[in-house]
């Protein structure tokens, strides 16, 4: 015995992980307000006052404001965001600095829960290196300015996964937890009914639930927590239908988009299984072999490269880890199952052309602190004496990570100052600005009852000052009759058609060509249909097309 305890003691002194530990320990605080501090100033010297050229953003903004000002529900897209910051526009009105606001401090709900939750399972030194990537990462403090939804599924997710651990996971076997609280049993439930009426993949949240519980065997906790979800979606399904008179599932709205080959090309018709199973490989070398080590600073941001060895490293920590854990503790085996089929159905689920980083970072985090957890047991356990390797490693993307970010503030800052200045395009290519600008002469110009369509709607609402826009997404059928019944059927009166590009930052890139394909038909078989009103000149000329 008294050997095994020098043994330990002469590891201790000699294991540099084990000095940083011993650094850190105690300074649990200290490591909270410092990520704090960071992801708040971060978050103001990076804060982005514009909404971005992907459109959903807006989209979201849209939609609050619908629901609060015209009844109607949101639809596609989980309906809680824009019902809650639907709220804050009908005290501010579509404020886009508050609505960002509010995203800053739902990303700083989700370091508190995220620090909360961790800090009893990792070691000190881990704890530090997980809120300082998490802080410091320039891509996850974007969604503190942006009106996308993922800090909001951020903040919630850390919130549900924080208080399942203290639950049902700390002391579980001395303390069943249904024994104990029957509120805690309710609130999960409606915390995961939270996550699903947020985003649709938040469904994937109670399918790891059902798992860790059939691993664990709490069959009673279980069928009481799914039962309290089930509860309260019906529920809300009921107010919805009766409200709203909407039959739907909210999954059905979105989930026959993802079945598609091609979302924008409906008669192609459904995916197979192979078609799947190449989603799950291509996205894996896409998202993990470059968007998740971008967003901690280790990729080139204007060239992107996946790599599919990175793919496979981070495959084989991730699997080889939790075999090697899911026994010795509850907590790893739960967090391994929630990120693993988050990933695995994130992968699946997505068209490979989508390719857009926001699509994980809700999950990121748990990715990361996993490899952290999994990295961290290999080099204090099975491989001591290479223990340098691991701090070396976290150091050297901790740096790149903080340099990413640093190296942005000048421009953002710039973009700041030009806003606070009333240049509410600067940033803007020229190609968006010609789109915007004719967005707001719609406004200024048309009849109030004038509905127009166009490619991006919920860019086109915010800068015109808060006109309804039909959106014109796809191209449904190459039937020229369907196509103009489809515009006059909902009203619309006039069609934007712009020149802009996929990549506004090549100016090879090539056109949106949906409305051009769309009202191609249409003047092909009804010439005379379609009258120029209004044209912005330029590079990128935008023309505004009413409808007869």
């Amino acid at each position: 015995m008294t050997s095994k305890i020098s043994d330990n003691e002469l590891a201790q002194k000699l294991n540099s992980i084990n000095k940083l530990d011993n650094f850190f320990s105690g300074r649990d605080q200290l490591i909270l307000w410092l990520s704090f501090a960071l992801t708040f100033v971060f978050g103001l010297l990076l804060f982005e006052p514009k909404v971005s050229i992907g459109g959903d953003d807006s989209i979201y903004i849209n939609r609050a404001f619908n629901f609060i000002d015209k009844g109607s529900f949101p639809l596609f897209q989980g309906p809680l965001y824009p019902m809650v910051i639907g709220v804050i526009i009908s005290i501010t009105g579509i404020n886009l600095i508050v609505l960002k606001f509010f995203s800053l401090l739902c990303l700083l709900g989700h370091q508190w829960f995220t620090f909360r939750l961790f800090k009893n399972y990792l070691s000190p030194f881990s704890l530090f290196i997980l809120m300082l990537l998490l802080s410091t990462s320039s891509a996850i403090i974007y969604y503190g300015s942006a009106t996308y939804n993922e800090a909001f599924y951020l903040a919630i997710q850390s919130i549900f996964l924080y208080h399942f651990d203290k639950s049902f996971i700390r002391n579980s076997e001395e303390s069943p937890a249904f024994k104990k609280d029957l509120k805690n049993i309710l609130l999960s439930g409606f915390l995961l009914f939270l996550l699903s009426i947020t985003k649709n993949i938040g469904l994937v949240a109670v399918i790891a639930v059902i798992i860790y519980f059939l691993f664990t065997k709490n069959w009673k906790i279980a069928t009481l927590m799914i039962a309290a979800f089930v509860v309260f979606t019906i529920s809300f399904n009921f107010v919805k239908s009766s409200v709203w008179e909407i039959k739907e599932a909210q999954i059905s709205n979105q989930g026959s988009t993802l079945l598609l080959k091609n979302p924008y090309k409906p008669s192609d018709g459904n995916d197979d299984a192979y078609g799947f199973l190449m989603r799950l490989v291509d996205n894996s070398k896409s998202y993990l072999g470059y968007h998740f080590v971008n967003i901690f600073g280790m990729a080139k941001k204007d060239d992107f490269s996946e790599s599919p060895f990175v793919a496979f490293i981070i495959y084989a920590l991730f699997i080889s880890g939790f075999f090697t854990l899911f026994k010795k503790s509850r907590f790893w085996l739960f967090i391994g199952l929630f990120t693993g089929i988050s990933f695995m159905a994130t992968f699946i689920a997505l068209q490979v052309y989508w390719n857009q980083e926001r699509l994980i970072v809700a999950f990121t985090p748990l990715l990361l602190v996993y490899l952290l957890y999994v990295l961290y047991y290999l080099f204090t356990n099975k491989i001591r004496k290479y223990a340098s390797v691991f701090i070396i490693l976290f150091m050297i993307v901790s740096v790149a990570n903080l340099y990413r970010t640093i190296t942005k503030i000048p421009g953002q800052t710039k973009v700041i100052s030009k806003y606070m200045k009333g240049d509410k395009y600067y940033g803007f290519p020229e190609d968006w600005v010609n789109y915007l600008n004719m967005a707001k002469w719609v406004n200024d110009n048309l009849p109030e009852e004038a509905y127009v369509g166009c490619r991006k709607p919920g860019m086109a609402f915010i800068y015109s000052g808060g006109k309804d826009f039909y959106g014109i997404w796809k191209v449904p059928t190459n039937d020229a009759e369907v196509l103009y019944s489809k515009l006059k059927d909902a009203g619309v009166t006039h069609v934007i058609l712009a020149n802009i590009r996929t990549n506004p930052d090549d100016p090879n890139s090539r056109i949106i060509n949906t409305v051009r394909r769309y009202l191609s038909a249409i003047n092909k078989a009804y010439p005379g249909k379609l009258i120029l009103v209004h044209q912005l000149e330029g590079k990128w000329p935008v023309y505004l097309y009413e409808l007869h």
